[in-house]
């Protein structure tokens, strides 16, 4: 069973990738990709998940309304975040990625053709060409969804959180919307390959403004960032492994 689930998997994701991607490209080129974008990468995600045995329960939907554009803010434990997000969160509803996701053939290629944003992580200057980017896809009435932590978590716990999205909303007073994914590591740890059959959860919290004064940037991170913790049943880390590794190499 454990190997015809996983062949289901993947012969799933290169079919109806590959279809996804054929029928977003011309569209694309005459920029009508947004709304059936959404609509594409909603059935795609719960087609993925299906077939990868894996169940999501939802809590606070209620807390997003149908019509109304926000700026998503999540923890990040595994690339299933990605599908449970896409499958159950509205269909105008776009995510940021590292750009090397988007140089994977007929993946990569769906990604961007239905307007999710690449980022080049390895780039400094690009944070402002990030914040024109997602302000563009907002004006669109489209949400936008950052993985704060702008990687995924090593060891289950949550860390610091990146300011591009807390940046954003100031910017353009928009709502923020924190998000915790639950369940996800389970699925497809960091490193692993094979995805396991199993429940992940997602938990809406309410929208909140942000404040226009930037001297409260790190309160406001914070106090997002225990939100996240919170609605994730995940613990606080104080500084990314990573980060602590190369300072002491």
């Amino acid at each position: 069973m454990k190997y015809f689930r996983c062949f289901l998997f993947f012969f799933t994701l290169v079919v109806f990738t590959t279809l996804a991607c054929i029928i977003l490209a011309p569209l694309w080129i005459f920029g009508l990709a947004w709304t059936p974008g959404g609509y594409i990468g909603k059935f795609w995600a719960n087609l993925l998940l299906f077939s990868a045995g894996v169940k999501v329960r939802t809590f606070g939907m209620e807390n997003i309304h149908p019509y109304k554009k926000y700026i998503f803010i999540s923890n990040h434990q595994s690339h299933f975040d990605t599908l449970v997000l896409l499958a159950k969160l509205p269909p105008s509803y776009r995510f940021l990625a590292k750009r090397e996701l988007f140089r994977i053939p007929f993946f990569g290629w769906a990604l961007y053709f239905a307007g999710h944003i690449p980022v080049d992580r390895a780039k400094k200057g690009d944070f402002h060409k990030i914040l024109d980017q997602t302000g563009a896809v907002l004006r669109k009435g489209i949400s936008v969804h950052f993985f704060a932590e702008a990687t995924r978590s090593p060891d289950g716990k949550i860390y610091p959180f990146k300011p591009g999205a807390i940046l954003l909303a100031q910017e353009t007073h928009i709502p923020i919307i924190p998000v915790g994914v639950v369940g996800t590591r389970d699925i497809l740890p960091k490193g692993a390959w094979l995805p396991r059959p199993t429940q992940a959860a997602l938990s809406v919290g309410k929208p909140f403004m942000v404040s226009d004064d930037s001297s409260r940037l790190l309160e406001i991170l914070e106090s997002t960032r225990k939100t996240v913790a919170a609605l994730s049943g995940q613990e606080p880390g104080e500084s990314h492994p990573k980060k602590t590794l190369r300072k002491s190499a």
